[in-house]
């Protein structure tokens, strides 16, 4: 193709011409006037877009490699597996723009708005997002390892499941976002603010929490082990089965906190409660190898942890929601029932009578387990996680209400 010249370019675009694969490597697009244009696939490598107008472009799969676009104008773009790899964006208008998948590694987005943009799956690894507004931004299943985000504003955020191992989040403002079992190992969050944050299930192994505003957040089922939480606000903050090291009870600040099951505040206590001080403990029961139990119906309330390396046989096991069973290694679970709760299987779960699993709100089968059972789901629908090497046959059957 003919290099076109930037009028010929904007000429063609505002006339709502298709253009994919367009070669404009390199070239000096600064302030041009590319609004909605039909570019899928363009080259843009090194392109200069400084101040560009490419609000509602279509830009999917991109390339977009070294390219400088301070400034510029993408809100509403879709940017879908576009490819910024080290790209400049630094305060550009990103906002409700969709960027599923694209790849921001090492990109430079200081300062950028990205208010309600798509984000999810995204490669951002490395990517320089401080003081940008994220607010409703989604970046749910992303890939943040050692993201900056300090002072970033991402009030409503989500980032479930997303990888933020070492990421820097000092500063950022984290009012009601979402990083349900997301891994924030070895994360720095000095003095951000958390209210009402939601960290349900998250890995904040070794993370950084000093000065955090915490209050009110969820941090259910949590990994705390190794934070560090000097003088963090935690007065309200739902604790429940959140695994913590003793010594944060003495070093964090709460008039209390909330050991409830459902968040809902009613098992307010103190914070040295959460922290395996004077509160009471979650219940544990250890069926060990060599046992062997038929016909029997066991029941174990909200919060206990239940370990089986034993022999069971036409057994019923009735679990509380937030009742955790593992059967272990050396466990066999044959023509059991188990009603309600998290299932995690390292051993061997084999079903006669259908269905054998009720209301199970998590099911994880390692790589050596064994599960051949059928699953008639809860109202709100099962969380599945299967490692590779496991043995499966599910049937799946949807909710039937009042199954408990």
């Amino acid at each position: 193709m003919t290099t076109l010249s930037v009028a010929e370019l904007e000429t063609r675009v505002q006339s709502g011409e298709k253009l994919p694969r367009l070669p404009l490597a390199g070239m000096n697009l600064s302030g041009a006037k590319l609004g909605r244009g039909q570019l899928q696939r363009a080259d843009l490598d090194g392109a200069n877009l400084e101040s560009a107008d490419l609000q509602g472009a279509q830009l999917q799969g991109a390339s977009l490699r070294e390219a400088f676009l301070v400034g510029a104008k993408l809100a509403g773009a879709v940017l879908s597996n576009a490819d910024f790899d080290g790209a400049n964006l630094t305060g550009a208008d990103l906002s409700d723009a969709d960027l599923t998948r694209a790849n921001l590694a090492g990109a430079r987005l200081e300062g950028a708005k990205l208010r309600g943009a798509r984000l999810r799956y995204a490669q951002l690894d490395s990517c320089d997002l401080a003081d940008a507004d994220l607010e409703g931004a989604s970046f749910s299943h992303a890939d943040l390892t050692d993201a900056l985000l300090s002072g970033a504003r991402a009030i409503r955020a989500t980032f479930s499941r997303a990888v933020l191992e070492r990421a820097d989040l000092r500063d950022a403002v984290l009012s009601e976002a979402d990083f349900e079992g997301a891994n924030l190992d070895r994360a720095q969050l000095n003095n951000a603010v958390c209210t009402r944050t939601r960290f349900l299930e998250a890995d904040l192994s070794q993370a950084r929490l000093d000065g955090a505003q915490l209050t009110e957040a969820d941090l259910r089922r949590a990994n705390l082990h190794g934070v560090s939480l000097q003088g963090a606000q935690l007065t309200g903050a739902h604790l429940f089965g959140a695994s913590c090291d003793p010594g944060g009870a003495d070093v964090a600040q709460a008039e209390w906190v909330d050991m409830s099951p459902g968040a809902d505040g009613q098992r307010k206590a103190p914070l040295r409660a959460a922290f395996g001080g004077s509160g009471a403990p979650a219940e544990r029961r250890f069926f060990g190898a060599g046992d062997v139990l038929r016909h029997a119906e066991l029941e174990f309330h909200d919060g206990a942890k239940v370990e089986i390396q034993s022999r069971f046989e036409h057994c019923t096991i009735r679990l509380g929601r937030d009742t955790e069973l593992t059967v272990g290694p050396q466990g066999r679970l044959f023509n059991c029932t188990v009603v309600g709760g998290r299932l995690r299987v390292l051993g061997a779960f084999v079903e006669q009578k259908s269905p054998a699993l009720i209301d199970t709100t998590q099911l994880f089968v390692s790589g050596g387990g064994a599960l051949s059972a059928t699953l008639q789901q809860p109202p709100e629908s099962t969380s599945f996680a299967f490692e590779r090497g496991c043995r499966l046959r599910v049937h799946i059957m949807p909710s039937v209400a009042g199954s408990k």
